[in-house]
């Protein structure tokens, strides 16, 4: 049997849990390492890929969701998904032009992933 995957190109921010969730976009972008980053997954993993190394996520660790920034009290489109995963403290940004088809990939897959509408 052929296991299903796919892979997209994108860049990946390490932010601190707290702040994340406090929201500052700024700092995120700043430290965005773009577009460095190949996003592998698979029915059991997701692999982040760079020229500086590699982190894997087990898939019952794992939730996806949209990452929408805000312009004053109004949503933007999704730019990047957020990985909150289990036992960090921090959160995954990983930015890619296509958040939205990555969302839906990592569901095809059983990924918990959620694209909310603005």
């Amino acid at each position: 049997m052929i296991s299903e995957s796919f892979d997209a190109r994108g860049g990946l921010t390490h932010v601190d849990r707290l702040d994340f969730t406090r929201g500052n976009p700024l700092r995120a972008v700043r430290r965005m390492a773009w577009p460095t980053v190949k996003l592998h997954a698979d029915d059991s993993t997701l692999t982040f890929t760079s020229r500086t190394g590699s982190d894997t996520l087990e898939h019952f660790h794992v939730t996806a969701l949209a990452h929408r920034p805000l312009y004053g009290r109004f949503p933007l489109p999704a730019t990047a998904v957020s990985f909150e995963v289990e036992g960090r403290d921090e959160v995954l940004l990983f930015w890619t032009p296509r958040a939205g088809a990555v969302l839906r990939a990592l569901e095809k897959l059983g990924w918990d992933a959620e694209d909310a509408a603005p």
